[in-house]
């Protein structure tokens, strides 16, 4: 068998990568489209507030060589760019003045929006560059969450600086398989168009993209990248991995040695639960990649920077492995029912601010469950399960009643 067809799984837009490359097919390297390392603020799009914040966004990803910025830098900017949000984004601003008692003094301070609100009513500070679009499968909701980019520039710097770090390290000469969707197929989704940056860096002979929105994985594909002398990168949900392991059956397909592997997402009720660990054994035993090259990114929509749970090729023991965002992200677990903040090691919602999103909203509320760690990690425990936490539906009332899109 040389397809299998399940149905796509994608962060629509937050699931990939923009390219001019078809996606089902090959595209040779290197060559045109590398991504620089500046990031151009578009002259159309970002508001003269908004500007000089984007700058100096785009010069922390460039210059990350340490865990910089500190506590008191990070909150410095912190309130600048909500400074900025609030005077260019009417709809930021009535939320914040009706969800707080007066001017926030730190970050902590400052309400999350919930992720939900990105189905409701556009963010942006300005003339968004592109957009990208959640599935639409959140807690039954069939509306697809927009999340407005002023600058596709900046999303490139923020993954770029992370994925090169965890995916691409020690790397000399790799391939892409890609089983995501090219972003020519979902030019929409967040993971394709960041498999599209990574596809066009340096060190990446060839791509291809082993998945096909209607067609299902191409196994032929992997087949040919088994066949080449360099090492592969394989890019793929672990819904997708499930669906190419079952079609293998027994067979094995060994990737050349030195191969790697990004894993990302859940299975979101469309197959069978696999625990991360089942999965990665049987990838090392199909594919020849071992656990310790096999790494896990948490990435939504909403969010333009991603957290990695190590660097391929040193990963620890899945048992030992922590979840870590880049030094511009601060992520709290806050009480499901009142949104207060928790302690390391006590599990509640996850709250993320996120400097990459300084054109659209750096506060997000999502559902996701999980506790942070006394150093800055996370772990995840998945998504809130059943009704809606009280503490996420009270911050969707309070959002759409200050936009005035409460019924």
């Amino acid at each position: 068998m040389d397809r299998v067809t399940p149905a796509a799984e994608r962060r629509c837009i937050g699931d990939g990568a923009r390219s001019s490359r078809d996606g089902g097919g090959v595209s040779q390297g290197p060559g045109g489209g590398r991504p620089s390392a500046h990031v151009a603020v578009p002259a159309g799009g970002g508001t003269p507030a908004m500007s000089p914040i984007l700058k100096e966004v785009a010069g922390i990803f460039e210059g990350w060589h340490g865990d910089q910025p500190g506590e008191a830098a990070f909150n410095d900017l912190a309130m600048r760019i909500h400074a900025a949000q609030r005077e260019t984004n009417a709809v930021l601003r009535r939320f914040w003045d009706g969800a707080s008692n007066g001017s926030p003094s730190s970050w902590h301070e400052i309400p999350p929006v919930p992720a939900a609100a990105f189905r409701d009513i556009p963010i942006v500070s300005g003339t968004p560059e592109v957009v990208f679009r959640t599935s639409g499968t959140t807690g039954g909701d069939p509306r697809r969450g927009e999340h407005h980019i002023l600058s596709l520039d900046l999303y490139r710097a923020a993954t770029r600086a992370n994925y090169r770090r965890h995916l691409l390290h020690s790397a000399r000469r790799v391939q892409v398989l890609a089983l995501i969707p090219g972003p020519d197929a979902v030019p929409d989704s967040s993971l394709s168009n960041m498999a599209g940056f990574i596809a066009a860096e340096p060190e990446v002979s060839s791509a291809a993209w082993a998945f096909h929105p209607e067609d299902g994985v191409d196994i032929r594909a992997v087949r040919d990248a088994a066949a080449s002398r360099n090492p592969v990168l394989v890019l793929t949900t672990a819904f997708a991995l499930v669906h190419l392991l079952d079609a293998l059956g027994s067979e094995r397909i060994p990737l050349p040695e030195g191969s790697r592997m990004m894993e990302t997402g859940g299975f979101k009720g469309r197959v069978a639960e696999v625990d991360r660990a089942t999965l990665y054994r049987r990838a090392e035993s199909a594919l020849g990649i071992p656990e310790r090259r096999i790494v896990n990114e948490y990435g939504m929509t909403e969010l333009l920077s991603q957290a990695y749970d190590g660097v391929a090729g040193t990963a620890p023991p899945l048992p030992a492995r922590v979840h870590r965002f880049p030094p511009w992200v601060r992520t709290r677990a806050l009480d499901p029912a009142t949104l207060a903040p928790l302690p390391p090691g006590e599990p509640g919602l996850l709250a993320h601010f996120d400097m990459a999103n300084a054109g659209s909203v750096c506060h997000i509320l999502t559902e996701d469950l999980g506790h942070t760690t006394a150093d800055g990690g996370l772990h995840l425990h998945g998504r809130a399960t059943g009704a809606t936490p009280r503490g996420c539906s009270l911050a969707a009332e309070s959002f759409l009643r200050a936009t005035g899109l409460a019924p």
